[in-house]
């Protein structure tokens, strides 16, 4: 089988002619349009076609149609070979490739192997990998917030090009990028390693998230066996943490080929590890610092005021129900959007929930239903079970309850994905109000990625199989 990898040309190149060139196995060409040069591509002859795409068909033990692809480490050597030609011709042309998004062709030697290719070409893309469905209104806000200062410009570029970098398997750059961070934000412009570690160590927002993700992220149970993160095995408290962190900056900076201690670029994956705890530090640092802005009362009320004023917003009615047919509250509320999303539906429910707290009625309010005033089209629905409608209003268990667990469906990246976590929860019942409150700790917990898209949410109790309560957005919601 021959493999063959393209790699697109990310600036203008003019080259008048071009034709295939051989060495060993390999044959260098490139593909143009007209005379610009859109991609520089390496084949690889003789490879065996078990490195060819395959389907599994489903199975009654996994439901799911499988693709198992693999490289089987020629794109590796396609990187190194066609960076090598990259360095050399570098002195009288500028090739920018993007090394990253590249394409897989796969062609068949002999009629043998023709049966066992299914897929003539793959091509690797991370242009969704980031992509989490935000509204305008976030957007909007944070156009609306007062200017920041440049030292937060400058150390959240590292952090934007450290995440694209790790959705790209460069985890080495993520690595330093998210180190650029941290070095711009608190080290002064100090270098050494003692230095770093003292200036570190003595801010409490840095130390608290690195603990709080040491935490989570070293438990075997939630990573991966190519993730695990042995790094601070043998580190006692934080300021052992931040100093294996800085020394690690040290070794990946610097590379020396007389080192046999080097890292290689082209096999980065062991430190997908490290990569991915810097990652979660500092992006708990940036979360926390742009939901501050975009969230600002100035910033909301700015945005609202011009939404508003251009036309630019949705009226949404809330009828609330109430177990013994007592008055309920009727909400109108209008919104800074012109499309109904699965986060609109979320934010009602929050500012629903205030407003009946705030009257009294929640301890006995078991179903909410919401409708677009314009449309008359439903947005979204919270039932309650059979149980809230009982005399007591509580829903009684034989065995003890241990845990209310969260099932809710996704929305990102075109599909739809099923996920769930656990509330801890002691006692042996549960009251109308204790479930609004287990309700919104549980949307609280998945928004804190607030551009999290959920479609329907239920609560079960324990490992039960039927739900408490549960919520759903309507055919107009727009993901």
């Amino acid at each position: 089988m021959i493999i063959t990898f393209a790699f697109d040309v990310r600036n203008y190149v003019e080259v008048m002619e071009g034709w295939p060139l051989k060495r060993d196995n390999m044959t260098f060409f490139l593909e143009r349009e007209g005379s610009i040069l859109k991609r520089v591509c390496l084949s690889f002859s003789g490879v065996s076609s078990d490195h060819a795409p395959s389907f599994t068909a489903p199975s009654n033990e996994n439901r799911r149609a499988i693709l198992k692809t693999s490289d089987g480490g020629y794109a590796a050597l396609a990187r190194k070979r066609i960076m090598n030609w990259q360095a050399i011709v570098s002195g009288v042309q500028i090739i920018d490739l993007d090394y990253d998004n590249f394409e897989m062709r796969f062609r068949a030697e002999s009629t043998d192997e023709e049966s066992r290719i299914h897929l003539k070409s793959i091509k690797t893309s991370y242009d969704q990998a980031l992509n989490s469905s935000c509204d305008f209104e976030q957007f909007g806000r944070a156009f609306c917030a007062d200017p920041i200062p440049d030292h937060r410009i400058e150390s959240t570029s590292h952090y934007r090009e450290g995440r694209l970098a790790f959705e790209a398997g460069r985890y080495v750059d993520a690595y330093n990028n998210m180190f650029l961070f941290l070095e711009t934000r608190y080290c002064d412009g100090k270098t050494t390693t003692a230095q770093q570690v003292e200036l570190l160590s003595r801010n409490p927002e840095l130390c608290s998230c690195i603990e709080k993700n040491a935490a989570e992220l070293t438990k075997a149970n939630q990573a991966r066996k190519d993730e695990k993160l042995d790094l601070f095995n043998s580190c006692a408290n934080v300021r052992d943490k931040i100093k294996a962190l800085v020394s690690l900056r040290g070794k990946l900076r610097h590379h020396s080929l007389k080192s046999h201690n080097r890292w290689d670029p082209n096999q980065q994956d062991k430190h997908k590890g490290e990569a991915r705890f810097l990652a979660a530090v500092v992006h708990d640092i940036v979360i926390k610092e742009s939901l501050e802005e975009i969230y600002a009362p100035a910033s909301l009320e700015e945005f609202r005021k011009q939404s508003v004023s251009s036309g630019n917003e949705i009226s949404i009615k809330l009828t609330t129900h109430r177990v013994k047919n007592e008055p309920a509250l009727e909400l109108n509320m209008s919104y800074p959007t012109t499309v109904v999303s699965s986060l609109l539906c979320v934010n009602t429910v929050t500012h629903a929930m205030e407003e009946c707290e705030k009257a009294g009625q929640l301890a006995d309010t078991v179903r909410f239903e919401a409708v677009h005033r314009g449309r008359d089209l439903e947005l979204f629905t919270i039932d309650f079970d059979v149980w809230a409608y009982t005399a007591k209003g509580e829903i009684e268990v034989n065995r003890p309850i241990k845990f209310v667990r969260c099932s809710f469906e996704r929305f990102r990246a075109n599909l739809i994905t099923r996920h769930q976590f656990s509330i801890p929860c002691q006692g042996n019942r549960l009251s109308i109000l204790d479930v609004w409150k287990l309700l919104k700790r549980s949307f609280d917990h998945i928004h804190r990625d607030p551009t999290t898209r959920i479609m329907s949410l239920k609560l079960f109790i324990n490992d039960g199989a039927k739900a408490i309560v549960s919520y759903r957005v309507g055919a107009l919601a727009r993901f």
